[in-house]
Protein backbone atom coordinates (compact mmCIF):
# COMPACT_ATOMS: atom_id res chain seq x y z
CA UNK A 1 0.00 0.00 0.00
CA UNK A 2 1.52 3.23 -1.16
CA UNK A 3 0.44 6.56 0.68
CA UNK A 4 0.68 9.88 -0.63
CA UNK A 5 1.58 13.45 1.37
CA UNK A 6 3.89 15.61 2.61
CA UNK A 7 6.76 13.50 4.86
CA UNK A 8 8.43 16.52 6.03
CA UNK A 9 7.71 20.28 6.61
CA UNK A 10 9.95 22.49 6.04
CA UNK A 11 10.61 26.43 6.01
CA UNK A 12 10.51 26.29 2.12
CA UNK A 13 7.44 25.16 1.85
CA UNK A 14 5.99 28.63 3.42
CA UNK A 15 5.38 31.37 1.22
CA UNK A 16 8.21 33.96 1.47
CA UNK A 17 5.83 36.53 3.16
CA UNK A 18 4.93 34.75 5.96
CA UNK A 19 7.28 36.15 9.13
CA UNK A 20 9.91 33.47 10.60
CA UNK A 21 11.57 36.20 12.88
CA UNK A 22 10.46 39.10 14.95
CA UNK A 23 12.53 41.80 15.62
CA UNK A 24 11.99 43.72 18.48
CA UNK A 25 13.78 46.57 20.79
CA UNK A 26 16.04 44.09 22.20
CA UNK A 27 16.69 41.09 20.43
CA UNK A 28 15.10 38.89 17.75
CA UNK A 29 12.28 36.10 18.08
CA UNK A 30 12.02 33.32 16.10
CA UNK A 31 9.06 31.28 15.42
CA UNK A 32 9.05 27.53 16.89
CA UNK A 33 6.29 25.59 14.95
CA UNK A 34 4.96 28.17 13.45
CA UNK A 35 4.15 29.92 17.23
CA UNK A 36 5.32 33.40 18.28
CA UNK A 37 3.97 34.06 22.11
CA UNK A 38 3.82 37.51 22.96
CA UNK A 39 3.70 37.93 26.70
CA UNK A 40 3.84 40.95 29.28
CA UNK A 41 6.54 41.47 32.22
CA UNK A 42 5.84 43.76 35.08
CA UNK A 43 2.92 46.15 35.01
CA UNK A 44 2.12 44.53 31.15
CA UNK A 45 -0.46 42.19 30.17
CA UNK A 46 -1.12 40.72 26.54
CA UNK A 47 -4.69 39.78 25.60
CA UNK A 48 -5.74 38.55 21.95
CA UNK A 49 -9.64 38.48 22.56
CA UNK A 50 -11.58 35.93 20.42
CA UNK A 51 -10.49 35.08 16.97
CA UNK A 52 -9.39 38.07 16.10
CA UNK A 53 -6.28 38.98 14.33
CA UNK A 54 -5.73 41.87 17.23
CA UNK A 55 -3.33 41.13 20.14
CA UNK A 56 -3.95 43.92 22.90
CA UNK A 57 -0.73 45.34 24.97
CA UNK A 58 -2.39 46.61 28.43
CA UNK A 59 0.56 48.94 30.59
CA UNK A 60 -0.93 49.32 33.91
CA UNK A 61 0.93 52.26 35.57
CA UNK A 62 0.16 53.22 39.42
CA UNK A 63 2.39 56.35 39.54
CA UNK A 64 2.99 57.49 42.95
CA UNK A 65 0.30 56.97 46.35
CA UNK A 66 0.36 60.50 47.65
CA UNK A 67 0.04 60.87 51.81
CA UNK A 68 -1.07 63.49 53.92
CA UNK A 69 1.02 63.40 56.97
CA UNK A 70 1.59 65.72 60.28
CA UNK A 71 3.53 65.64 63.15
CA UNK A 72 1.57 63.44 64.77
CA UNK A 73 -0.46 61.56 62.34
CA UNK A 74 1.63 59.03 61.61
CA UNK A 75 3.69 59.19 64.74
CA UNK A 76 7.22 60.47 63.35
CA UNK A 77 9.36 59.92 62.57
CA UNK A 78 7.48 58.64 59.31
CA UNK A 79 9.51 55.24 57.46
CA UNK A 80 9.68 56.76 53.70
CA UNK A 81 8.27 54.18 51.55
CA UNK A 82 9.17 54.23 47.57
CA UNK A 83 6.91 55.55 45.10
CA UNK A 84 5.21 57.59 47.65
CA UNK A 85 4.92 60.75 48.11
CA UNK A 86 3.97 62.77 51.64
CA UNK A 87 2.14 66.19 51.79
CA UNK A 88 3.30 67.52 55.53
CA UNK A 89 0.61 69.56 56.89
CA UNK A 90 -0.52 70.58 60.24
CA UNK A 91 1.61 73.41 62.21
CA UNK A 92 4.59 71.29 63.12
CA UNK A 93 8.00 69.37 61.97
CA UNK A 94 7.27 66.23 60.12
CA UNK A 95 10.66 63.88 60.99
CA UNK A 96 10.77 61.42 58.23
CA UNK A 97 13.50 58.48 57.80
CA UNK A 98 14.84 57.09 54.98
CA UNK A 99 14.62 53.47 54.58
CA UNK A 100 17.30 50.67 55.66
CA UNK A 101 17.19 48.91 52.53
CA UNK A 102 16.39 50.71 49.44
CA UNK A 103 16.62 49.11 45.80
CA UNK A 104 18.36 51.45 42.76
CA UNK A 105 16.16 53.95 41.81
CA UNK A 106 13.32 54.21 44.12
CA UNK A 107 12.41 57.13 44.66
CA UNK A 108 10.39 59.41 46.63
CA UNK A 109 8.52 62.83 47.31
CA UNK A 110 8.23 65.14 50.12
CA UNK A 111 6.68 68.23 50.12
CA UNK A 112 6.07 71.42 52.73
CA UNK A 113 2.57 72.07 51.70
CA UNK A 114 1.07 74.12 55.33
CA UNK A 115 4.50 72.44 57.85
CA UNK A 116 8.03 72.16 57.20
CA UNK A 117 9.70 68.68 57.30
CA UNK A 118 13.33 66.85 57.98
CA UNK A 119 14.38 63.77 56.21
CA UNK A 120 16.75 61.74 58.77
CA UNK A 121 19.54 58.97 57.42
CA UNK A 122 20.62 55.82 58.51
CA UNK A 123 24.37 54.08 58.98
CA UNK A 124 26.35 55.47 56.52
CA UNK A 125 23.52 57.12 54.08
CA UNK A 126 23.76 60.32 52.78
CA UNK A 127 21.85 63.24 50.66
CA UNK A 128 22.97 65.14 47.77
CA UNK A 129 21.48 68.05 46.43
CA UNK A 130 23.79 69.31 43.60
CA UNK A 131 27.41 69.38 44.66
CA UNK A 132 26.58 69.15 47.97
CA UNK A 133 26.20 66.37 50.52
CA UNK A 134 24.63 65.78 53.94
CA UNK A 135 27.10 64.37 56.95
CA UNK A 136 27.31 60.58 56.35
CA UNK A 137 24.95 58.39 58.87
CA UNK A 138 23.69 61.28 61.18
CA UNK A 139 22.95 63.65 58.73
CA UNK A 140 19.80 65.15 57.81
CA UNK A 141 17.75 67.36 54.79
CA UNK A 142 15.93 69.99 56.72
CA UNK A 143 13.37 72.75 54.92
CA UNK A 144 13.12 75.87 56.07
CA UNK A 145 10.05 76.78 54.50
CA UNK A 146 6.33 76.29 53.68
CA UNK A 147 6.29 75.20 49.80
CA UNK A 148 10.08 73.43 50.34
CA UNK A 149 9.81 70.19 48.19
CA UNK A 150 12.41 67.33 47.52
CA UNK A 151 12.53 64.66 45.17
CA UNK A 152 14.73 61.91 46.46
CA UNK A 153 16.24 58.89 43.91
CA UNK A 154 18.25 56.10 45.53
CA UNK A 155 21.19 55.82 43.16
CA UNK A 156 23.27 52.78 45.07
CA UNK A 157 26.10 52.94 47.61
CA UNK A 158 24.45 54.45 49.99
CA UNK A 159 23.29 57.64 48.24
CA UNK A 160 19.92 59.45 47.68
CA UNK A 161 20.07 62.19 45.24
CA UNK A 162 17.90 64.57 44.88
CA UNK A 163 15.98 66.23 41.57
CA UNK A 164 14.14 69.29 40.85
CA UNK A 165 14.62 70.17 44.62
CA UNK A 166 12.41 73.64 45.39
CA UNK A 167 12.85 75.96 48.03
CA UNK A 168 15.32 76.44 51.04
CA UNK A 169 16.92 73.34 52.25
CA UNK A 170 19.54 72.58 54.47
CA UNK A 171 21.87 69.97 54.52
CA UNK A 172 23.45 68.48 58.03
Amino acid sequence: MSQAGIAKVTDQILPPDVPLEFVTNSGTATAIANVINILGVGGVTTSAPGSSNTIDINVVTTGFTWNVVTSVSPANPIQLVKQNGYSCQGVSLVTFILPLAPTFGDTFIVASTTSRFQINQNGSQQIQIGNAYSTAGSGNCTSNTVGDFIELVYMGSNLFQSFAPQGTLTLN
